[in-house]
């Protein structure tokens, strides 16, 4: 039994013609028969008494026509309930770190709202491990994150992309004309960092180490335009991905040797229940 069925049905039923019904219904004759034939059969009864080209309800078709019309209203009613629904489906919260922004956004959101356009995305920005542990805090529904951290195992994660290290400096930095840079040349160097709980610094702390370099650090800054304009503008150095040096050809970014690489990750919770639309949004990202 199927609700397009029951419809049919009950439609002829109120005709008591099929011609009329399938008029109202926009749909052939053929298509009204067969459907009240397949009740009939289903349940072994006979809904109809057929005179020529009137319909009239047989004992059992009326108590059937009074159980049909009561099921396509309950189901009139979900079907309104969860359309209702769907529109208060609270928003999917993304968190992206500022440097990893400057990458995907806003390509990555306005093609989400195209492909996606009743959801109610919300942006967040915040560094790679602050945004994994607000998704193990179910703060977050998903983060786009530097995969290179420890409590990457602790979510549902895909490597979405990979990124490596460029030292950046201005064309008139003393190091601007070196092809490759090793970490113990910059001992003495003035640098500008990202915050000191950021994974790329962190990372970058552990490969100085590894060489015995103390790094003379000026500012360590969660705001890359602050970054980008010390660089351009004064003898310091940073470190930025290969592709935002690409958007910025007013700097020079130099390769370090050994090159140090950087996995971008998508994650969301282990065990947590996703709606469909969120799974979809995930699978979307994780091919964007």
């Amino acid at each position: 039994m199927k609700l397009t069925q029951l419809e049919y049905f009950c439609v002829a039923a109120r005709y008591h013609n099929i011609t009329k019904a399938a008029k109202e219904l926009f749909v052939t004759q053929p298509s009204i028969s067969n459907a009240i034939r397949a009740l009939e059969e289903e349940f072994g009864v006979n809904l109809f008494f057929r005179n020529n080209n009137k319909l009239t309800l047989t004992p059992e078709g009326e108590l059937f026509y009074k159980s049909a019309e009561e099921l396509l209203a309950h189901a009139d009613s979900v079907e309104s309930e969860f359309h209702e629904l769907r529109k208060k489906i609270i928003p999917i919260r993304i968190g992206i770190p500022p440097m990893l922004g400057t990458i995907y956004l806003p390509e990555l959101y306005f093609s989400l709202k195209k492909n996606f356009p009743e959801v109610d995305f919300r942006l967040y920005e915040f560094g790679s491990i602050k945004a994994c542990n607000l998704v193990l805090e179910e703060k977050l529904d998903v983060a786009i994150v530097n995969a290179e951290q420890s409590a990457i195992d602790k979510c549902n994660s895909r490597i979405i992309d990979t990124e490596d290290l460029l030292f950046c400096v201005s064309p008139e930095h003393p190091l601007a004309g070196q092809q490759t840079i090793l970490l113990n040349m910059l001992a003495n160097e003035p640098l500008i960092l990202f915050n000191t709980d950021s994974v790329q610094v962190m990372t970058l702390t552990r490969q100085f180490k590894a060489v015995g370099v103390n790094p003379h650090v000026l500012l360590n800054t969660s705001q890359i335009t602050t970054l980008l304009n010390m660089v351009k503008n004064e003898q310091v150095g940073t470190f930025l991905y290969r592709s935002i040096v690409d958007a910025h050809p007013e700097i020079i970014g130099i390769p370090v040797m050994p090159s140090i690489e950087q996995r971008i990750g998508v994650i969301w919770k282990k065990g947590k229940y996703q709606n469909t639309t969120t799974e979809k949004v995930i699978k979307y990202i994780e091919n964007f």
